[in-house]
């Protein structure tokens, strides 16, 4: 499972990875064409302003009147009064300060405008920069007393070389920036334009207060000689959160796959703990071990899966049991037919010929001999009729059983052989108490109980405790005794045939039991403490007052 899901995750990560990296450099993409090409309108709008200012200066400078002023005039000549009002009308314009004149017989030029405006300004300081037929002078760069401005001139005689009369307009610096603020992107992006004296100016015609260079700036190229536009990065306001929450969900993305991976290993080693044992187990089975039983505790599905397969073992062990018994009754059925008919008829032979022989004889000695051998010739023929019992077994035949009666009658024929061994034999009284069952097997099932308990504590005395009850649809009769009990390893094969603890057993008495406990739809229960004595317990069928309550 861990596998898959790493052979799942990893390929969806490096997409994810891929896809990430692929949409950040389009979006800068993007994000770099719009932002060129919005830096592309305003150089045109800039470069468009100073242009019209040039035509508005060609003007000027074509009107006769002017022309002859500024090529004639003798120093210090006053204009004339056509002349002021052709330079009063260029200061309509509201990009305009003033206009400053040059004729090229004088020292100095004239300017007309505020004065003010030449505060802490030296005009062969400022720059100078070429722009089409004509120059810009400046800009003269705005403080907190005066605006910035520029001069735009021109020479009727050309300017190259450096011209001896010329007519310039004094030209609002404000006026020029101002064509740059559509750039302006709030709290994103602030546009600057940048002086040949390398000085930003914003659109509104300031020195901003406080510049700091950013890697994310964004420098136009020259709209002019020594002019550029620049993108100041104001920081992230916009898109910082929007960067943050993006790496936000990629940190998310990353903690919640790594969690499903911990999450998957650590269930993948829980399932690893709880199958390997189901495994281990099924493999025992399989090997024919049916008495281990199965490790039981997984979790959910785990733990069904467990108690099904331990149930499986169960029911195998049962049904092998089942079969191997089956097989060794038909076995010992045929070993018992064999024995019969080949040992019992010489053992009657046998038998006959020694009761003969033993009324003829007169010897004592002998006389006891021959007793010895006719009571073996019975024991033989008893252990003959036993494996036939088992092998054989009598059909049941269910009627109305007094189990009292039962009790009492196998107790006074087992008293005297308990008595004889100095064992003390109790029932405990009951109320009447009917079993549907065969009574003659319900008879010999308890005396075989009784006779067993007997034989347990021969030599040792005891007591053997005969109870019985009813509880629910069923009688119980309990056989205990005070003996020596039977080990918890040999308690699961009492009923096997042929196993026994006695030195004289045949290991048939209880196998013969519990086949007839069976037969009458009961069973026996064996519980002991080794050293404390054994209790037997046989469950029967009650008595139901109908006759036709089932056929056994």
């Amino acid at each position: 499972m861990f596998s898959a899901l790493l052979i799942a995750l990893v390929p969806l990560v490096v997409l994810a990875f891929m896809y990430d990296t692929q949409y950040v450099k389009a979006l800068e993409k993007v994000t770099e064409s719009r932002t060129n090409a919005r830096l592309a309108g305003a150089e045109n709008l800039l470069r468009t302003f100073l242009q019209e200012r040039i035509y508005e200066l060609e003007a000027l400078a074509d009107i006769p009147e002017v022309f002859d002023w500024l090529t004639t005039a003798r120093p210090n000549e006053e204009p004339s009064a056509e002349v002021m009002a052709q330079l009063r009308q260029a200061l309509d314009s509201p990009h305009l300060y003033g206009v400053v004149v040059k004729p090229s017989k004088f020292e100095v030029p004239l300017w007309y405008l505020t004065q003010t405006l030449l505060n802490q300004v030296e005009l062969d300081e400022l720059p100078l920069t070429p722009f089409t037929n004509g120059e810009i002078i400046g800009p003269a760069l705005p403080t907190d007393s005066r605006p910035g401005w520029f001069i735009l001139r021109l020479s009727p005689t050309g300017l190259n070389p450096a011209p001896d009369a010329w007519v310039g307009l004094v030209v609002r610096l404000a006026s020029l920036t101002d064509q740059v603020k559509d750039l302006s992107l709030t709290g994103l992006q602030s546009p600057l334009v940048v002086t040949p004296q390398s000085v930003p100016i914003t659109a509104v015609g300031n020195i901003p207060g406080k510049t700091s260079h950013s890697a994310k700036d964004i420098n136009s190229n020259d709209f002019i000689e020594g002019w550029h536009i620049r993108l100041q990065w104001l920081g992230d306001p916009l898109l910082g959160p929007l960067e943050s929450a993006r790496f936000g969900l990629i940190l998310l993305a990353s903690g919640a796959a790594l969690a499903v991976i911990l999450l998957s290993r650590h269930l993948s080693k829980r399932l690893e703990k709880q199958v390997t044992p189901l495994i281990e187990g099924a493999d025992r089975v399989a090997g024919g071990d049916f008495d281990t039983p199965l490790h039981t505790d997984g979790t959910a599905e785990i733990g069904y899966l467990a108690f099904a397969l331990e149930r499986m073992r169960l029911r195998l062990r049962r049904l092998v049991k089942s079969m191997v018994d089956v097989e060794r009754r038909a076995i010992l059925g045929q070993f018992s037919a064999g024995v019969a008919h080949e040992i019992r008829n010489p053992l009657a032979t046998i038998k006959t010929t020694i009761q003969a022989l033993s009324r003829k004889e007169s010897d004592p000695k002998r006389q006891k001999l021959m007793e010895s051998v006719d009571h073996e010739i019975d024991r033989v023929n008893d252990v003959v009729q036993l494996l036939l019992d088992y092998a054989r077994p009598r059909e049941a035949k269910a009627s109305k059983v007094n189990i009292i009666d039962v009790v009492e009658t196998v107790k006074i024929l087992a008293d005297a052989v308990a008595h004889r061994h100095g064992i003390e034999l109790v029932q405990v009284e009951h109320e009447p108490l009917y079993a549907w069952a065969d009574s003659s097997q319900v008879r010999q099932i308890v005396m075989n109980l009784v006779m067993n308990a007997i034989q347990a504590m021969e030599g040792i005395g005891g007591r053997v405790t005969i109870r019985t009850k009813q509880q629910g649809l069923a009688v119980y009769v309990s056989v205990t005794d005070n003996g020596p009990g039977v080990s918890a390893d040999h308690l699961s094969h009492l009923t096997e045939p042929f196993f026994t603890t006695k030195t004289n057993g045949t290991g048939l008495g209880l196998a013969i039991c519990r086949q007839l406990a069976q037969a009458n739809q009961g069973n026996l229960r064996f519980q002991s403490v080794s050293g404390e004595g054994l209790k037997v317990t046989l469950k029967l069928p009650l008595y139901l007052n109908n006759e036709n309550q089932g056929t056994v």
